[in-house]
């Protein structure tokens, strides 16, 4: 993800990671220190255990809730691997998250610019196109 305070885009490694930690964390930015992997937060658990097939490396995808947003509580969905929010465990969690809450799934744009992105929602506030 972006972290604007560090000019770093979306998909780019940040600078400051070293070897598998932070290397600026007890002075990381703000937008660093206010996420919080819903993975980590134990919010996707399964049966009530936190399934490590569910972890972002695992299944592709990072997923971020921010509530209060200009589209009120959203889920983000970053996906780390492309096309991993259409595929197994990541697209379960989405279609789960769906029920209740918008989810925004964000994408690389292999089109853009380094940092470039692609953004689409599923909302369950709108209705969805049934096939025929």
């Amino acid at each position: 993800m972006g972290v604007h305070e560090l000019r770093k885009g979306a998909w780019q490694a940040c600078p400051h990671l070293r070897a598998s930690a932070c290397g600026i964390y007890a002075r990381r930015p703000g937008s660093c220190r206010s996420f919080a992997c819903q993975w980590l937060r134990g919010v996707l658990e399964v049966d009530g255990t936190v399934d490590p097939d569910l972890r972002p490396d695992a299944c592709g995808v990072i997923f971020d809730y921010q509530p209060e947003s200009p589209f009120g509580d959203v889920f983000t969905a970053w996906e780390v691997e492309p096309g991993a929010s259409v595929r197994g465990h990541a697209r379960d969690i989405i279609e789960g998250l769906a029920e209740h809450f918008p989810v925004m799934i964000v994408t690389p744009d292999p089109d853009g610019e380094d940092g470039m992105s692609r953004k689409r929602f599923v909302d369950p506030r709108r209705p969805r196109a049934t096939g025929a």
